[in-house]
């Protein structure tokens, strides 16, 4: 069982969320790294990361959608992308290339009706950036507005 919610790179999270009574755990205003890396246990949030949004929903261990939305100093702001990408690749055994991409022709999940409102989820303002994603299952969708410093990650199964 602990494999599979490694597999699904929110262990301790999603741990929490099956064997709760509430499938889900969000922040719906900003918190600060120290208080997001107790929920976002594995995420590689880097240590410029501030103003953290999070929503994440666990259905046993097959369902699951995860939304994360932070800033980054800018110079952090590809690293932060690349360093998602590899921690994707490596809690899967895998080596999704995960091309960079224009933002215009990338459209964003939408959060499932019953997460609503999730007013801070809205990649559709990025007017200036780039997409990293891939469709297989656990895959990360990333949608990068470089002009805020801004990252949006989509993960579900």
């Amino acid at each position: 069982m602990k494999s599979i919610l490694v597999a699904a790179t929110l262990s301790v999270a999603t741990l929490n969320l099956s064997c709760s009574d509430k499938p889900q755990l969000r922040s719906d205003a900003p918190v600060s790294r120290s208080v997001a890396t107790k929920v976002l246990v594995d995420v590689p949030l880097p240590a410029s990361a501030h103003s953290i949004y999070y929503l994440m929903f666990g259905g046993g261990l097959q369902d699951l959608e995860f939304l994360v939305r932070f800033d980054v100093d800018p110079s952090d702001l590809d690293l932060a992308v690349d360093t998602l990408v590899a921690w994707n690749n490596k809690q899967m055994s895998r080596a999704l290339p995960y091309p960079r991409s224009p933002i215009l022709g990338s459209a964003p999940p939408a959060p499932r009706k019953d997460f609503q409102p999730v007013s801070w989820w809205d990649p559709t303002t990025i007017s200036t950036g780039y997409y990293r994603g891939q469709d297989d299952a656990w895959a990360l969708r990333i949608f990068v507005d470089q002009a805020r410093s801004r990252i949006y990650m989509w993960q579900n199964n």
